[in-house]
């Protein structure tokens, strides 16, 4: 998120109540803003649009249809966002931001290219096989292709430090959303679910052109030069790979349990369960304010920290750079201890909340006895990742991979071996997986810490070193003849 930590350093440059509550707001609104007002808006439409008196079929299909873009964007996406987040930090460093706008066309042509791919089979099975008509099929391809250029932009978005036009474009559009469906049920006198899919579909694709039409204006310089960030995908691999990984093993317990008895197959396409889907949403936005948290204290406090070691380095004595060094893993130790203390306290009043009000909300039984596990696994898969971004921020590319790579293949076994337990400890799987791979990045960190003058210094090439052929003939010196040729 370049930029974010510009801001609130400023924010947080005053030491006071107000000043925490305003980066507590503004960093919440930068980090899971979007994603609560889309959430917010789908919800108003249910509500207004009468949701709850569709015929199953039609609801599971719209839910089954919002579930798999939204969570499929999120993976494809985010590996593309943390590799090109490089290239704009690279470019905006080295002042060549006329770089900056055709990469940014190089990217939404890639995942446009990927998406088309990937749904192309599935709207072929829902027309013919599910007999899902083609109206419907056509509106949910263009709300999947516009969610991956809508989460690819925010990289940009984030990058011009507006962030008021994040919220404009998200409020708009969810408000277009909002008017265009009630409009297509009550005066058109559409069937609701296809109200709610095609002003949802018209509402994301506002946000998308505000977002692109506004990285066009900002970034107008323009180079032409398409291929160069395309290098990046290689030169950061294992950051790719370590990203696609991760956030793999956000989902790969869902993907198991599509496959236990109980399983609501739609259209003969979408396969979802969802008592564990359910407490799979609760569990994670129980956990959100991890994220919150760690943004705040990694752009703010770690950020300084790592500077001031950095800039030992570049001039200053051994003694200062190890003190810099000692000072920065602690202030690290200590953040995580931090979030996890208060983290815990925030999971359990949201557990006794959803307990209370589960009735109310329209969910319980199953999912209430599934949720515990999944609360408590969340919790280490959020603190996970924001080890993970420290080992980014010492280059541990590798760490970072094997991360990625431990907690999917772990989560996913663990998920497999507890779908034929009891229902309150179907969670138990990705809970075993995510403490695995939290355990692995902490001693992962810790072994940085005691290696890191010789991860940094010898790791690195200084200068570059070319292999000089020399002739026979260039004779410099002969012994005896005290000559030189």
């Amino acid at each position: 998120m370049a930029g974010i930590g510009f801001e609130l350093k400023k924010i947080y440059k005053e030491e006071s109540v107000g000043r925490n509550l305003l980066g507590a707001m503004y960093s919440t609104l930068v980090t899971v803003g979007p994603t609560v007002i889309v959430i917010a808006a789908i919800l108003t439409m249910y509500l207004l649009l009468e949701y709850s008196d569709v015929g199953y079929y039609h609801r599971e299909l719209l839910s089954s249809t919002i579930l798999y873009v939204f969570i499929f964007a999120v993976i494809i996406t985010a590996p593309f966002n943390a590799v090109f987040s490089r290239y704009l930090a690279d470019k905006i460093y080295c002042e060549e931001s006329k770089d900056i706008l055709p990469s940014f066309f190089a990217g939404i042509t890639i995942l446009g290219i990927i998406g088309t791919a990937i749904a192309l089979p599935v709207m072929l099975r829902l027309y013919f096989v599910g007999g899902v008509d083609v109206y419907y099929i056509f509106a949910s391809y263009l709300l999947w292709i516009e969610e991956l250029l809508l989460f690819f932009s925010m990289t940009y978005l984030y990058a011009t430090k507006d962030y008021r036009v994040i919220a404009i474009s998200f409020i708009s559009g969810m408000g277009l959303a909002l008017g265009l469906s009630a409009l297509l049920h009550y005066y058109i006198g559409m069937e609701t679910t296809r109200s709610i899919l095609y002003g949802l579909t018209a509402g994301i694709f506002l946000a998308a052109c505000v977002n692109g039409a506004y990285i066009c204006y900002f970034f107008r310089e323009h180079s032409k030069n398409y291929r160069e960030c395309l290098s990046y995908i290689k030169k950061f691999f294992p950051v790719f790979l370590a990203n696609l990984l991760y956030f793999g093993g956000l989902y790969v317990h869902n993907f198991i349990f599509w496959t236990v008895e109980g399983r609501i197959i739609v259209a003969e396409t979408y396969i979802s369960m969802q008592p564990y889907d359910m407490a799979t949403c609760l569990a994670l936005f129980t956990n959100i304010s991890t994220i919150i948290m760690f943004t705040v204290m990694a752009e703010t406090k770690f950020h300084i920290k790592f500077s001031g070691y950095t800039s030992a380095v570049n001039g200053s004595t051994l003694k200062k750079i190890k003190k810099e060094k000692e000072s920065m893993f602690y202030l690290l130790m200590k953040q995580i201890s931090h979030i996890f203390g208060i983290q815990i306290i925030i999971t359990i009043l949201f557990y006794l909340l959803i307990k209370i009000f589960s009735s109310s909300m329209g969910f319980g039984g199953m999912t209430l006895e599934i949720y515990p596990a999944l609360a408590v696994a969340y919790l280490v898969i959020f603190l996970m990742y924001g080890n993970m971004v420290y080992l980014f921020y010492f280059n541990d590319n590798r760490g970072a991979l094997l991360t990625g790579l431990i907690f999917i293949v772990c989560g996913g076994i663990g998920a497999w071996i507890s779908k034929d337990f009891t229902v309150d400890a179907y969670g138990v799987g990705i809970l075993v997986g995510s403490v695995i791979g939290w355990t692995f990045t902490f001693f992962r960190i810790r072994y940085m810490e005691k290696h890191f003058e010789e991860h940094i210094f010898c790791n690195q090439k200084i200068v570059e070193v070319r292999q000089v052929k020399k002739k026979s003939e260039d004779i410099i010196y002969k012994k005896g003849q005290g000559q030189i040729s």
